[in-house]
């Protein structure tokens, strides 16, 4: 439990306070993992100027000056392996395209699984021809407990052409209880670390990861509170370890889903689908952000 300090009597000099706690409160906030600029609307690629981006399907690119910009996904006509075990849940499939240790460029494949009994298999694949075929489909996560069937968010995925780690987030009810978890494989001859978790909660949450070297960032929907909110979790020993979580990029005004995350030069970018005003309740027919607009935030980390 954090200690709560109060001011003693022997803190009063001369009728002020001494400089000490104020010296430690302006420590203090300066110690934010991310120093955030204001967000921002975001422009879809190839609209008139000013246009919102209608949905974050293509995912976000920064460079070193901060700069956003679309990148588009790997071809969505790519199949996973037939031989995988349980039809693929539509909707389910992404994609990431790396390079393998020895510098051969790779595409990546995860998808969930759909079981008999509602429950799903997290399953992972890779190609060393552009999806044409599969050298091998490994499991990330076999343990959901959840027998929703289809019904749940797509995982994210990020494959590192700096170091050649993959990187898994996804929304599961697993055996300790429902919320996001994180998987990396940092070899492809190996099998996926096993799983820790992001943030713990009962309501689904749509996931981004994204990763460069050492700097792995998590953007999510938080699957606690009233209003669904976009926060971020960051590691800096390559998804080995989260040093900082439910740090939050979006405001409390209004609600956010669809995240999608960047890192690059130092810095971080988070977009997310924003709508709905504060207070306002969603209705069991109608998506949980309604006439929605894209909002992009920069921040510059500190480790």
């Amino acid at each position: 439990m954090m200690e709560t300090r109060v001011a003693r009597p022997d803190a009063w000099r001369s009728g002020r306070w001494t400089l000490l706690p104020l010296l430690a409160a302006f420590a203090a906030c300066d110690t934010a993992p991310v120093r955030w600029d204001e967000p921002r609307q975001l422009a879809a690629p190839g609209a008139a100027s000013g246009a919102a981006a209608p949905a974050l399907a293509a995912g976000l690119a920064v460079n070193a000056r901060g700069e956003v910009a679309a990148q588009p996904e790997a071809s969505a006509a790519v199949a996973p392996p037939p031989e995988a075990a349980g039809p693929v849940c539509p909707g389910s499939l992404r994609l990431a395209h790396g390079v393998s240790a020895g510098g051969a460029g790779q595409l990546y494949a995860v998808w969930w699984a759909a079981r008999p009994d509602g429950t799903a298999a997290l399953l992972a694949a890779r190609s060393d021809d552009d999806g044409r075929s599969w050298a091998r489909t490994l499991p990330v996560d076999t343990l959901d407990r959840g027998a929703t069937g289809c019904a749940r968010p797509a995982p994210a995925v990020a494959a590192d052409s700096a170091n050649g780690y993959v990187h898994v987030v996804y929304y599961m009810q697993a055996p300790e209880g429902p919320g996001l978890f994180y998987a990396h494989l940092m070899d492809a001859r190996a099998s996926f670390e096993p799983p820790v978790s992001v943030v713990y909660g009962e309501r689904p949450a749509a996931a981004s990861v994204a990763s460069r070297g050492d700097t792995v960032a998590v953007a999510y929907e938080s699957p606690n509170g009233r209003l669904p909110r976009i926060e971020l979790a960051l590691s800096y020993a390559a998804g080995h370890r989260f040093d900082h979580r439910n740090v939050v990029a979006s405001g409390s005004g209004a609600a956010a889903a669809q995240p999608s995350v960047a890192v690059g030069g130092g810095r971080v970018a988070v977009a997310w689908l924003e709508g709905r005003a504060a207070g306002a309740e969603p209705s069991a027919d109608e998506p949980s952000v309604s006439g929605a607009t894209a909002v992009v935030r920069t921040g510059r980390l500190q480790p």
